[in-house]
């Protein structure tokens, strides 16, 4: 697993936003509903990485009770996208003291999918899925973001054997946790942050990577890996 955590029966997954939201002093500017989505976005594709879908979502809002309708907005939006339906969201709101900057926390409860095939790493030819963009850069290329809808419906179908999100470490930490000290080469630039996972990293079976290729038509690449 990546950034996950067996409880009991249950994984768990989470992700938070800071700074980021429509609270004058935050420090992108950005609606509530959209920092909320990639937020549960991140969350969700968590729980793909450890082959898992959520079954109960927890929201921790530090940015008072009138932000909560748009951050249940944002959240609901991820599963809509991936036609199913939302879990229930419970948590918390910071209401005693007014914040100054935006803050959510997002948990998710999932479930192990059992059905699913296990593949060692090594066995699967490895991608990259969209560009590693940060804080305002998100905004201004949406389009440059891995979509989470062909990621999910070539996740379910078994086109996609392992899901693995790029966070602030950039590609080149996700390199060392998959491959160890092998040489990895790709055109992205590796050391940069990819903010909210906009750029993911796809193992696939090889004998589905031309089904792959026609799914993913923008900002797929795949990784050059040296041998042991």
């Amino acid at each position: 697993m990546r950034n996950a955590m067996k409880v009991g029966t249950f994984i768990a997954t989470m992700d938070n936003a800071a700074a980021i939201g429509q609270k004058p002093q935050d420090v992108v500017s950005a609606p509530d509903q959209l920092t909320a989505y990639m937020t549960a976005r991140v969350t969700f594709l968590e729980q793909l990485a450890a082959q898992a879908l959520p079954v109960q979502v927890l929201l921790a809002n530090f940015s008072g009770d009138a932000a909560w309708s748009r951050y249940e907005k944002g959240i609901q939006q991820v599963f809509t996208e991936a036609g199913l339906t939302c879990p229930a969201i419970s948590g918390s709101t910071e209401s005693n003291m007014p914040t100054l900057q935006s803050g959510l926390a997002i948990t998710m409860l999932g479930e192990i999918q059992q059905q699913r095939r296990a593949f060692d790493h090594d066995q699967l030819s490895w991608y990259t899925y969209g560009l590693p963009l940060v804080g305002e850069e998100v905004l201004a290329q949406p389009e440059d973001v891995a979509q989470l809808l062909p990621i999910f419906q070539a996740w379910q179908a078994e086109i996609i054997q392992q899901v693995w999100p790029v966070g602030s470490k950039g590609l080149q930490g996700e390199f060392a946790r998959l491959f160890g000290e092998r040489s990895i080469e790709s055109s992205l630039d590796c050391a940069k942050s990819a903010g909210p996972c906009t750029v993911i990293l796809l193992g696939i079976d090889p004998a589905h990577e031309q089904q792959a290729q026609k799914i993913f038509l923008r900002n797929f690449e795949k990784l050059r890996i040296s041998v042991k």
